[in-house]
């Protein structure tokens, strides 16, 4: 079986769904990966993996019928000459063209995955946005009946599509915890006895794409007020800034380190690594998210968690034994929550614990991977596993 898999960012061949691509060469299949990018790093891990990458011209953001035909007709040539037996499509823009073009190209088997939705779905507060959000709708609608399977990432999103009456009738409709966490590649680090939490020296990790809608000036505030309470804790902002009209500027970030309230690192590519010294993660986001991708390694790792109330992030702390789930954009609530860690420095060893147990038992790719694999009528051959190359990079950014 010949499976092409297309999404719009590169990087998330290897950041989010590497694991899915090694489990479909693992069970015999050919691969081959499309994306709007085709940077060094992705396609050393891709051909490590036994995998070929053929770039295609998509412009990540925005959706423009008038210039969009490029891309349509770059998918177009690609279906026709890899004659794929099924494509696997993620992202929405990969989606909602892709499933298209797919069925004109003739490939017999299409699957759908829609990850969180992002502004695409949100209550529109101008006349453009409800504009834009009509045209979305109304090309999910219509790349979706082309569908064979549709995965989605959490039943909120299912039944807002429900609602919407956006989802075909007749098509199998799965859903996924998200896009799941290698357990093996983010272990678990544990805290007990460490020196810096026993000394108030907590360090909060807020890790995502510079959005203002993931709560990154949210976290920001509450850091600025708990520092001027505990001189010691410290707060780390780890994510790309981003060109998205919702970013969070240079300007601002760099005020916020001058002042000595947080640390920024920018990209980070060893995530695994950074976690490793971190005690609490915070995302106070409302995105609306598949399932935060940076929430789940911070579960893998063993880390207590702040998050919000909101689609997708919500399946993270789910009854609130590995961390605290509050209303968004309420900086009181995070500044309580960072404060309450603060003077309860055992409560992060245990939602640690809680953490690490919910992502095994829920979360863990390998679970995420066979119900995708199961939907595609995807058997086991007698191929040998598909091993993780050894540099597999794994770029904090798109999809946190």
């Amino acid at each position: 079986m010949k499976v092409l898999v297309l999404t719009a960012d590169a990087n998330t061949l290897v950041y989010h769904r590497g694991d899915l691509i090694r489990d479909f060469a693992a069970h015999g299949c050919e691969v081959v990966t499309s994306a709007a990018e085709d940077y060094p790093h992705v396609r050393k891990y891709l051909e490590a993996a036994g995998v070929r990458h053929e770039p295609i011209r998509m412009v990540r953001s925005r959706v423009n019928l008038a210039k969009d035909w490029i891309t349509w007709l770059d998918m177009f040539r690609l279906f026709r000459k890899e004659k794929p037996d099924a494509l696997f499509a993620y992202t929405i823009k990969s989606v909602v063209y892709g499933c298209v073009v797919a069925r004109l190209a003739g490939v017999p088997k299409v699957y759908a995955l829609l990850p969180g939705l992002g502004f695409t779905f949100v209550k529109p507060e101008t006349l453009k946005q409800t504009l834009v959000q009509w045209v979305s709708k109304a090309l999910h609608r219509f790349a979706l009946k082309r569908a064979d399977v549709i995965f989605m990432q959490n039943r909120d999103d299912v039944q807002l599509f429900t609602d919407l009456k956006m989802l075909p009738p007749g098509v199998p409709v799965h859903v996924t915890a998200g896009s799941g966490v290698n357990l093996d590649e983010y272990p678990h680090v544990p805290l007990e006895g460490n020196a810096d939490i026993a000394a108030g020296r907590i360090r909060f990790v807020l890790v995502s794409r510079l959005l203002i809608s993931k709560g990154v000036c949210v976290f920001a505030e509450a850091a600025r007020k708990i520092k001027a309470k505990y001189p010691l804790a410290e707060f780390h902002l780890v994510g790309p800034f981003d060109p998205n009209p919702n970013r969070v500027s240079e300007a601002e970030v760099e005020q916020w380190v001058k002042e000595g309230t947080l640390i920024h690192h920018g990209m980070v590519r060893d995530v695994a690594g950074l976690l490793k010294s971190m005690h609490v993660f915070c995302l106070p986001t409302w995105y609306r998210e598949g399932v935060p991708h940076a929430s789940l390694e911070a579960l893998s790792t063993g880390r207590a968690m702040i998050t919000t109330d909101s689609v997708g992030a919500r399946e993270c702390v789910p009854s609130g034994e590995n961390g605290f789930l509050l209303p968004p954009r309420d900086e009181v609530a995070v500044v309580k929550a960072m404060e309450f860690f603060i003077q309860q420095p055992e409560q992060i060893v245990r939602m640690g614990l809680a953490s690490r147990k919910l992502a095994e038992e829920v979360f863990d790719v390998k679970i995420v991977n066979r119900i995708i694999l199961q939907a595609m009528k995807i058997e086991h051959s007698d191929s040998k596993p598909s091993q993780t190359p050894a540099s597999a990079p794994c770029p904090l950014g798109a999809g946190a």
